[in-house]
């Protein structure tokens, strides 16, 4: 599928693609805003154009956001990464994402040239980044390029909004220097024990930069040197630049390998474009950024796997067989590798997996235990026996390893006597608990002891299989009598939130709480009274009762987190499914419609969204949205500008008319027309006898405009005669 970026509202996120445990984020241009890679040592290692994190600032919270936004930052200014890049306007930008650890973007220059840069991450970590000018102009064209080495090699900050403890960041100490007699180039951390290698080429052939840079070090800062020449097209002809990286840990750069070993480059695209939907699109986008950009040659998240393992049980349904098998063993060799990770190489000083992990298997934060923690791994290797059977010999060996009795020793351990629940340091969202039981973590642990129990049986000849069955009705046993109550502000049977088992409770429920909404399904919900329960528990989640997790304000209101204040997309995700569970396919549909406003350009997600824009889209130098009007099914207008802090009033010459169009895959945002001299557009509707009429009002100069949606053009309706013109 194509992304037409041709304006700037699309860019809400970098362009991302990986393979292999090399990632690669660009700007729209295709130039490189970040490369990272594993490191033994370091876990990730990153080339950025930017200054490394500030190791005396983990604790400062705006800091970290800002740092967290520098490659958002260069695309709202424009700023360009590193690498080649044309030094001309575009026009008419278009991406295709066009399989795993590929992607293309081109547009055309005002002269007519149309330029496609190839974006590639090899099999073997190599990020080739290739631009092509094609000229249909019967002169000879002349195209200013630069090659730009502003380039720093630096550890990955591992900086946190909820510190759990910071980990020292090497110097930043970058030391240009030249490589194959000045045909290629090397920048060395030395302190960091990592490097950058590359070199560019010109049709083929390689570029001797040795005279226009010149080798230095740079201390704190990325590397300043750049490459500019003029590139000539002769009439209608094409020319090619390319220019390869590879980040590797060590000091000491590798040979190259020879020009006619071409690694493959990532895999092909799982279906053809007019096969996808917007279904297809997310669940397409979302397994090539997990193996992309989420699996480095240790692994992703717990969510991450589980995604996988029911993507691949579908692959037969969404593509054909050669593609199928491809993606199938990739897939494979995550999961599998994922678990040989965790159950060997994550670190467990304190016995228990920890919340956060460096991807050297070392934890990242101190003795923080979450009981939803143990459980994850405990499923994964359930839900990865019975999709791959064939793995046997792979499953017993890890189920009789030590980190499997070691961690069910653990939990039992936690197990309070007098009520027989097993008490949490922090809630799935990672906050800190204000009583130490926690629901959906019981029910989550009930599920794992269950699949467990089985798949021991299955597999093993232990006895352990029958004694952890006994143990998870146990588990189900005491979490029914001290959370299932009767709200006392609603007088009806619901489940509390945390308890002390002793009489304190609260209410809530949370974007995090996937157990609570899976309990029927699980089959932990049995009774008439359980299952009243569970509805009104999910009931109250989706109201501004479970004060601190709804968010109902705006057009994407919804469920979320006092983690991060605001509707999330998981929240969506569980009002949709809860829709679904309980026939309701209004709200189905409604929210459905939720979760593709929400989505990012690319078929991904954000954590949290804001209520009333629903997305982290935005438009160019643009602060806020004042009026919108729906000027047709599930296409709307919206008036946008900016507001002056100091003085609450518009800031003239930032407002403009946009277009939203729900009805297409990706969520379309285009402009309409310009306001230019205009203090404010604070009210706006449409003409429902002709759609493509829209009125816009400015009350502090007292206009109104009539907006041809069509056209752009924009003249005054109604005028005030005291109005300014």
């Amino acid at each position: 599928m194509a992304f037409d970026h041709g304006g700037a509202q699309e860019r809400t996120k970098t362009l991302d693609i990986g393979f292999n445990g090399v990632s690669l984020s660009t700007d729209f241009r295709g130039t490189i805003l970040q490369i990272s890679a594993f490191h033994p040592k370091h876990g990730i290692v990153l080339a950025e154009p930017y200054e490394q994190f500030d190791g005396t600032r983990f604790r400062d919270t705006p800091y970290v956001r800002e740092y967290r936004a520098r490659m958002l930052k260069s695309i709202k200014t424009g700023k360009p990464g590193f690498g080649l890049r044309f030094d001309v306007e575009s026009r008419d930008t278009k991406i295709n994402l066009d399989g795993l650890g590929r992607a293309t973007v081109s547009f055309r220059t005002v002269d007519g040239l149309a330029i496609t840069t190839c974006l590639r991450v090899t099999e073997d970590g190599e990020v080739i980044q290739s631009l092509e000018v094609k000229s249909s102009c019967d002169s000879t064209c002349h195209l200013r390029y630069t090659m730009d080495y502003g380039i720093s090699v630096n550890r990955a900050s591992y900086g946190q909004l909820t510190e759990g403890g910071p980990i020292p960041i090497p110097k930043s100490e970058n030391k240009f220097s030249f490589a194959d007699s000045g045909r290629g180039f090397l920048i060395v951390n030395v302190p960091l024990g990592a490097h950058l290698q590359g070199h560019m080429e010109s049709d083929g052939q390689l570029v001797d930069i040795e005279e226009a840079v010149q080798e230095k070090t740079f201390v704190n800062s990325p590397v300043q040197a750049a490459y500019s020449q003029t590139l000539e097209v002769p009439p209608r002809a094409s020319r090619t630049l390319t220019a390869k990286f590879n980040l590797r840990p060590g000091t000491i750069s590798q040979t190259s390998r020879g020009a006619d070993i071409s690694p493959a480059a990532g895999l092909p695209l799982l279906w053809r474009d007019h096969q996808e939907n917007i279904g297809k699109l997310i669940v397409r986008r979302n397994l090539e950024y997990i193996l992309g950009n989420c699996a480095v040659p240790l692994s992703p998240s717990k969510h991450a796997i589980q995604f996988l393992i029911h993507v691949y049980r579908n692959l037969g349904k969404l593509t054909d067989r050669e593609t199928c098998a491809a993606y199938g063993e990739v897939i494979k060799a995550t999961a599998k590798g994922h678990l040989t990770w965790i159950f060997r190489y994550a670190q467990r000083p304190h016995q228990f997996w920890h919340r956060s992990y460096l991807t050297t298997g070392r934890p990242k934060d101190g003795a923080v235990f979450q009981l939803d923690q143990q459980c994850y791994p405990l499923l994964e290797i359930c839900d990865f026996w019975e999709t791959f059977p064939g793995e046997q010999a792979f499953v017993e060996e890890i189920l009789k390893s030590d980190a499997v009795s070691q961690v069910l020793d653990l939990i039992e351990s936690k197990k309070d006597p007098s009520t027989g629940l097993f008490s949490t340091d922090e809630t799935p969202g990672d906050d800190e608990v204000e009583y130490p039981f926690h629901f959906s973590s019981h029910v989550l642990l009930w599920h794992a002891l269950s699949k467990l129990a089985k798949v021991l049986m299955q597999v093993t000849s232990s006895s352990m299989g029958k004694r952890l069955a006994g143990f998870a009705e146990d588990v189900r046993t005491a979490t029914l009598k001290h959370f299932l109550c009767s709200d006392p502000m609603r007088g009806a049977p619901s489940f509390s939130y945390l308890v002390d088992g002793i009489g304190h409770r609260t209410f809530y429920h949370d974007a995090n709480d996937l157990p609570t909404l899976l309990a029927p399904l699980w089959g932990f919900i049995r009774t008439s009274n359980e299952k009243q329960a569970w509805h009104n528990t999910m009931n109250f989640a989706f109201t501004a009762a479970n004060e601190g997790g709804y968010y109902g304000e705006g057009a994407f209101g919804g469920l979320g987190s006092v983690h991060t204040p605001g509707p999330w997309t998981l929240g969506y995700f569980q009002e949709w499914k809860y829709a679904q569970m309980t026939g309701n396919t209004q709200g189905e549909t409604v929210v459905w419609k939720k979760i593709c406003g929400a989505m990012l350009w690319d078929g991904t997600f954000s954590e949290a969204v804001d209520g009333h824009s629903g997305i982290s889209k935005y438009i160019a130098n643009v602060s806020g949205s004042l009026k919108i009007t729906e000027t047709a099914s599930d296409q709307f207008s919206t008036a946008v500008g900016n507001l002056s802090t100091a003085t609450y009033s518009g800031v003239t010459g930032t407002f403009s008319i946009y277009k939203i169009d729900f009805t297409k895959a990706s969520t379309a945002f285009t402009k309409i027309a310009s306001v230019h001299k205009r203090k404010i557009l604070n009210g706006s509707t449409h003409v429902s006898s002709n759609p493509s009429i829209i009125l816009a009002a400015d009350s502090e100069q007292e206009i109104i405009y009539d907006i041809n949606a069509v056209t752009g053009v924009v003249s005054a309706a109604i005028q005030s005669v005291y109005a300014h013109a």
